[in-house]
């Protein structure tokens, strides 16, 4: 079903690029950026009903991570606004840092990868200077994609303990609001800064012995990126 999905997105997108050559208020080009990422609530997860965590520190730190992607940016005609579709590959990841009382540490990362789907609607005040605001859909290419290193005993029991973690979390496909602030050079060169606001749950907790709990663990990522048009306006 997803092939199928991903087959009419390319089509259409393959569909706009080919009008485009001929109508002078579509643009297309590539980007790549810059981006930290978080995911909310998932110390209280882990710890879940586990008494063993009482006397530790759980903390999230975030991570960092890069994104690519395909863009077509339709300008209305006689405005200065724009709908600016595009298609993403994002790594948007988060780091969870263990410490106690008896000197063990453990770092727990979900790192997953996303093919992002969406568009933005763009006003222009003044030139180049836009402002964004649309909203993307994320398709969860790596639900159990997850690290796990510890201090303790040299780190022997790391591979059963993150399969523990595989095997109790999954990653979810995300939904996210977005807003941006942006600036487009003459020479067909984009700047491109942006806070996406998750509003889905995107880790999904199973049964384990771990005593995961569930909880409404929403993403939220801070990109900076470079876009290059191809098709001038």
């Amino acid at each position: 079903m997803k092939a199928i999905l991903y087959l009419l997105i390319f089509s259409f997108f393959f569909t706009i690029v080919l009008h485009s050559q001929n109508e002078t208020n579509i643009t297309y080009g590539l980007k790549l950026g810059g981006l930290h990422s978080k995911i909310s609530h998932l110390p209280e997860s882990i710890k879940g009903r586990d008494n063993t965590y009482s006397h530790s520190v759980l903390k999230s730190e975030g991570a960092y991570g890069m994104e690519a992607g395909f863009f077509i940016n339709c300008k209305l005609n006689d405005t200065r606004v724009a709908i600016q579709p595009e298609i993403l590959i994002r790594q948007s990841s988060e780091t969870i840092n263990y410490s106690d009382t008896t000197g063990k540490t453990f770092e727990l990362g979900l790192k997953y990868s996303y093919l992002q789907l969406g568009a933005l609607y763009k006003i222009y005040p003044f030139e180049g200077l836009n402002l964004g605001f649309g909203a993307f859909y994320g398709i969860n290419l790596s639900p159990n994609h997850i690290s796990y290193a510890s201090n303790e005993a040299d780190g022997i029991y790391d591979v059963a303990t993150r399969q523990f973690y595989q095997d109790g979390l999954d990653g979810a496909d995300d939904f996210a609001l977005c807003i941006s602030l942006g600036y487009e050079l003459r020479k067909s060169i984009h700047f491109d800064l942006r806070y996406y606001l998750g509003v889905k749950d995107v880790v999904k907790s199973n049964a384990s012995s771990f005593q995961f709990i569930e909880n409404q663990n929403k993403s939220s990522v801070i990109s900076f990126s470079i876009g290059y048009s191809f098709h001038q306006w």
